[in-house]
């Protein structure tokens, strides 16, 4: 098939970014032979331009300005990968508004601004892609769209913070007390220096959120999420669940009770014959109940640079396949 060349921007190039560029870098080929678009890093927002050209960039596509990106006709998409909400939600507001697609692993910016955010996208005709925002490299978000087209979704339910999952593995298997749980996680990477948005919940709401917007079509906020984590949960705790033949697990759920949603974010006891409490590690699973599909389980990776660069750049070749038809309808609360 005939190749078309497409311009990125990258925002921020840390461990996301940098892993973006390094798989569109390696992969371009097979993507150009499989779906026609080939990739090309035209900007890159970062603090530094000795940054860039650690992540093998050319030191001339560097930037510290937004600016430049958003004037930069030849990148036709913005991929966020700064985290936090800000700048970053303005700096995602201000790329749709100046006619690029966006495409974002940033739950926190998205939960938080996801009704604003998609009806920008919508008034600009270009798309808001976010797969990598919930499960990592889990296909969650096109499966949820292909289940939201004919299903009326009831419930949502899973493991979505692989740091917790990592941690409530360890005192479980190995009998390890939750403080050295912790910094094992930390020493392998699966927890940053400052845990809180891992250990109480914080970004387990994020992404419980991002789902249940979709579900309900209207922007559900995350200050809604019934929200406690896991420092609470005791080695007495764990060993009883495990004598029981199941597991505590940090579970988020959304339920659907006559038109309102119920969402919660906490540790509960999973019984054994639970596809749930045989989730181990870093991994990330969630279950969706529609009423016409019954119930679909997607497990897999929920972190990690490459699992998320894989869900990025597959969204960036979405975005402009697709364009405007993969913006969420997003209603405001």
């Amino acid at each position: 098939m005939a190749s078309r060349e497409v311009g990125v921007a990258l925002l921020g190039v840390g461990t996301v970014g940098g892993a973006v560029a390094r798989t569109i870098a390696e992969r371009g080929d097979v993507i150009e032979a499989r779906t026609g678009v080939r990739l090309v890093v035209r900007r890159a927002m970062a603090r530094s331009r000795e940054r860039v050209i650690q992540v093998g960039l050319p030191p001339e596509i560097a930037t510290t300005e937004l600016d430049d990106v958003l004037g930069d006709d030849r990148a036709e998409i913005v991929v966020e990968a700064m985290g936090g909400e800000e700048p970053a939600a303005s700096y995602l507001l201000r790329s749709l508004q100046a006619g690029k697609h966006v495409v974002t692993a940033n739950k926190e910016a998205l939960a938080k601004h996801f009704a604003e955010l998609a009806a920008a996208a919508h008034a600009a005709g270009r798309a808001l892609l976010f797969e990598a925002s919930v499960g990592g490299g889990i296909p969650l978000m096109a499966s949820l769209r292909q289940i939201l087209a004919v299903n009326r979704v009831s419930r949502i339910r899973g493991i979505v913070n692989g740091t917790t999952n990592y941690i409530l593995t360890q005192m479980a298997e190995q009998g390890t007390a939750y403080a050295e749980a912790l910094q094992e996680a930390q020493r392998l990477g699966y927890a940053e220096p400052d845990p809180t948005a891992d250990v109480e919940g914080y970004d387990a709401a994020y992404k419980l959120a991002i789902l249940a917007s979709l579900a309900a079509g209207r922007h559900i906020r995350p200050e809604r999420v019934d929200r406690t984590g896991i420092t609470g949960v005791t080695p007495e705790q764990v060993g009883e669940a495990r004598s029981r033949g199941g597991a505590i697990k940090l579970i988020a759920s959304a339920e659907l009770d006559g038109e309102e949603w119920r969402l919660r974010v906490a540790p509960e006891f999973v019984p054994g014959d639970d596809l749930l409490a045989h989730v181990r590690l870093n991994f990330n699973a969630v279950e969706i109940t529609g009423d016409r599909v019954g119930p679909v389980v997607l497990y897999g990776q929920g972190a990690g640079p490459q699992p998320t660069a894989s869900a990025i750049v597959s969204d960036i070749v979405d975005a402009v396949r697709f364009g405007v038809a993969l913006a969420p309808h997003v209603a405001p609360e």
